[in-house]
């Protein structure tokens, strides 16, 4: 009777272990976690970038390349699994998608897939009104000079 007990428990067990879903850190809603503002200084370019995710999958990107002032591109982003895609207003998909990582709810690194191995990180703050009020919006990643970073 005992070595049934046993056998029942330890099948038991294994049924309900086998029935656990575990959620792969891998599918953690990355979408979820990229919502807000975010901003970006890369040492090694002469750029500031704030970039805003909204919940309904559209983005306002604040570029300044040199002097002068921001330029505003938009469009809609998507995130699957771990990479970041996005299109501008005009339809021309971003340079790259990105594979991103969150080392915490304020800070996030994106690693452009495009081969050129580029990484940017991102820290978590609300984009100041001059630069939203001051920024030049532009209709097409193809209209500006200055090609976006995204």
């Amino acid at each position: 009777m005992k070595r049934f007990i046993y056998i029942f428990v330890a099948m038991l067990m294994v049924v309900t272990t086998s029935c656990k879903k575990e959620t792969p850190a891998t599918n953690v809603d990355n979408g979820a976690k990229l919502v807000g503002e975010w901003h970006c200084t890369p040492e090694q370019m002469d750029v500031d970038i704030y970039v805003e995710f909204c919940n309904d999958s559209t983005f306002n990107l604040y570029q300044k390349i040199g002097e002068g002032r921001h330029r505003c591109y938009s469009g809609t982003w998507s995130v699957k699994k771990n990479t970041l895609s996005g299109t501008y207003t005009d339809g021309t998909e971003w340079g790259s998608s990105y594979t991103i990582a969150f080392t915490d709810s304020n800070n996030m690194t994106l690693t452009a897939e495009n081969g050129s191995n580029e990484v940017m990180t991102y820290v978590r703050e609300s984009i100041p009104s001059d630069i939203i009020d001051g920024s030049i919006t532009t209709r097409s990643a193809e209209e500006s000079e200055a090609k976006p970073i995204l």
